[in-house]
């Protein structure tokens, strides 16, 4: 895997709707990136890491650009979430037992679908479970506890190594892609969005599926959650270094995709 070393410190940039790669100069900080392509839009033993809070829209664009690229998409946030709605629905606790132990009953799997992927827990298929709002408040928890981070992003990068190594890409999106899981990742961004907004994108998504939804208690649950997931000590939320970090809070699916892409292929 090619390392960014080639990439200047003022490369990151902060990407809005009024200068969407208005000064990143695509050619100059990712100098080999075309050469990722071959003459379709596939690109060949690249690993792309998608970073920011839960909202800010990286899931839906990670699985979009690694459908664009005909990449193997990667949801770690997904694995997290599948280790503690095996902790709900056991009734354990992170905070005390053997986690070790525990977690030798675990087999999480991730199985390419047409909407991106599917998750697995023990052999069930678990998407829409993991999906909870008791899940995702137990997730933050469950990713600060060292034997569970130590076991997923072992199994993150051995699944990044298979592809790349048999001439694949990888997209994996999540909290600490860029910083820790793939520090040396071909290209790194960083999503963000304003904390009402992804509120709103949260509620809308929930009451898709018929579930009620109230926005003051799911900012409440962004804004507490990120106070977790930015001060934990182990891979805290944080922009990986030399990352482009993107405000997606009036920008469209497409506008996110597309640039992310542009970025990608050198175009921007």
């Amino acid at each position: 895997m090619e390392p960014l070393d080639s990439l200047k410190a003022d490369s990151i940039h902060r990407i809005r709707p009024e200068n969407l790669l208005d000064g990143v100069d695509i050619a100059s900080n990712f100098p080999n990136s075309t050469n990722f392509f071959n003459e379709r839009e596939d690109i060949r033993s690249v690993i792309i890491a998608i970073d920011g809070p839960a909202g800010s829209g990286k899931s839906t664009t990670a699985r979009e650009v690694a459908r664009r690229t005909n990449s193997l998409y990667i949801d770690t946030g997904a694995m997290y979430r599948a280790v503690a709605l095996f902790f709900l629905e056991n009734g354990l606790q992170i905070e005390t037992g053997d986690i070790g132990g525990i977690l030798a009953d675990v087999l999480v799997r991730l199985e390419a679908s047409d909407k991106g992927v599917n998750v697995f827990l023990n052999g069930t298929n678990v998407n829409e479970k993991i999906r909870s709002s008791a899940v995702s408040e137990l997730s933050s928890v469950v990713s600060r506890n060292s034997d569970v981070r130590n076991k997923m992003v072992s199994l993150q990068r051995e699944m990044a190594r298979k592809c790349v190594e048999g001439g694949g890409s990888v997209v994996m999106e999540g909290r600490d892609i860029g910083t820790v899981v793939f520090p040396d990742a071909n290209f790194k961004f960083f999503l963000v969005a304003d904390p009402k907004i992804r509120a709103q994108r949260r509620a809308a998504q929930l009451r898709e599926k018929g579930v009620e939804a109230n926005e003051s208690e799911l900012y409440q649950e962004i804004i507490d959650r990120d106070g977790r997931d930015e001060s934990r000590a182990l891979s805290p939320l944080k922009k990986a270094e030399l990352a482009v970090e993107i405000d997606t809070s009036q920008l469209s699916f497409e506008e996110q995709v597309d640039n992310i892409i542009r970025v990608i292929n050198g175009n921007g």
